[in-house]
């Protein structure tokens, strides 16, 4: 019995928004995010693979602050239905869409990769920074299990809190 090799039709710049059932199994999606806020330097990277009737991800992080390095370890792994409707990554792409550059030299805040096609989504100043990772980490807490909280859930709070005061200040002037 001869095994078929699937050659990939997927296209990164369409395809990322409806990647669950576009994604074919001999793909593979790779995400980075840069968490990095002032002082704080932490990273993810995210790897996205199909097996058969499910999404298989692997998160990655590695924070560095004052110069204390850690290295990469996995904070989880997990498997959902190509049919999912709790992780809304691809609805939080779509909203992201205008910070969108494909032929850029300098990483974005988030990277996509799929084979030799990159996408990166860019941020303007601290205070859209912290949106964007506000915005990223609700959308990744749906995923991770309980005993990775901190670092989806912790920062968010404490973000979320610091977005509001400084809206409600550039409002008042």
């Amino acid at each position: 019995m001869k095994t078929e090799l699937v050659t990939s039709k997927f296209d990164l710049k369409t395809d990322i928004f409806h990647f669950k059932k576009k994604i074919k199994e001999s793909d593979t999606i790779k995400m980075r995010f840069n968490h990095s806020v002032c002082t704080y330097k932490g990273y993810e990277r995210i790897e996205i693979t199909k097996k058969t009737d499910s999404i298989h991800i692997k998160a990655l992080y590695k924070g560095d602050t004052f110069g204390k390095e850690s290295k990469w370890k996995t904070i989880f792994q997990k498997q959902i239905s190509t049919n999912d409707t709790v992780w809304k990554i691809e609805e939080f792409l779509k909203k992201q869409r205008q910070r969108q550059k494909s032929e850029e030299k300098k990483y974005g805040t988030l990277q996509i990769s799929h084979n030799e096609n990159k996408i990166h989504f860019f941020t303007n100043g601290l205070l859209d920074l912290q949106k964007f990772i506000v915005d990223y980490s609700l959308t990744m807490k749906t995923l991770y299990p309980k005993d990775v909280e901190m670092y989806y859930s912790v920062e968010v709070l404490e973000l979320n809190d610091h977005v509001e005061i400084l809206e409600e200040e550039t409002e008042m002037k």
